[in-house]
């Protein structure tokens, strides 16, 4: 049971280390996201939640969404409407 623990723990660290590459977070203003960051070299978000420290991927993610999401009052709202459902997503824990 520790084998496998331990080997899902390396798989997830392995996707989160392959998929944060080129992606810089940044602190964000939000009540729902904590940082966020994109690669417009992949087109690829990252957001890192507040409330339980989850970091998602957002593939495909076009300069110009990110951009409006940097520019929004309401980073949260942005992100619900314009981001979260629309793009392929993966969670690194």
């Amino acid at each position: 049971m520790k084998t496998l623990a331990l080997a899902l723990l390396v798989a997830t660290l392995f996707v989160a280390a392959t998929y944060a590459e080129g992606v810089v977070l940044q602190p964000v203003e939000s009540s729902l996201i904590s940082q966020a960051g994109y690669d417009p070299a992949t087109q690829m978000m990252a957001v890192k939640l507040v409330e339980n420290s989850d970091l998602y991927f957002y593939k495909g993610v076009p300069q110009e969404i990110y951009d409006g999401f940097v520019a929004a009052e309401s980073k949260g709202a942005y992100f619900v409407e314009n981001i979260k459902g629309k793009f392929d997503e993966d969670l690194a824990k």
